[in-house]
């Protein structure tokens, strides 16, 4: 592969990045507050309220991360007390797709990251054609 198209690549992928935190900022300033609204009987979420309402869209971005990641891990979160058994199926579908799709595509995001650099950076010799 040359080198124009492995630069072409790379800023892609943090033209992409760049894309995503803006897009997770304004998915976290508009939904954090409206998605702890439905999940008002969850410790986890008025501890986390509690502790990063101060800092901001910092904060707010930290709040919805955690919501995030109680929908990726619901039954440990039940389990330990964290939420309500089946809270979270009271969110709406639009309202859930807006809280994790940033997030999602961060992590698609950061694997590709990870494996242009794995292939180009660190290890070159995996993408040679042998010549």
């Amino acid at each position: 592969m040359s080198d124009i198209a492995l630069a072409v690549i790379a800023v892609t992928i943090f033209f992409l990045t760049f894309l995503t935190i803006f897009w997770m900022l304004v998915c976290s300033h508009l939904c954090t507050e409206l998605v702890e609204g439905y999940l008002s009987k969850s410790k986890f979420v008025a501890n986390n309220r509690v502790v990063f309402s101060g800092f901001g869209l910092v904060g707010k971005v930290l709040r919805s991360g955690a919501i995030a990641l109680m929908f990726l891990l619901p039954r440990l979160c039940e389990r330990r007390g964290l939420i309500e058994k089946d809270e979270l199926l009271n969110l709406p579908l639009d309202l859930k797709r807006k809280l994790l799709a940033p997030w999602i595509f961060a992590y698609l995001l950061f694997f590709s990251m990870l494996i242009f650099w794995l292939f180009v950076v660190k290890f070159p010799f995996l993408l040679s054609s042998g010549h």
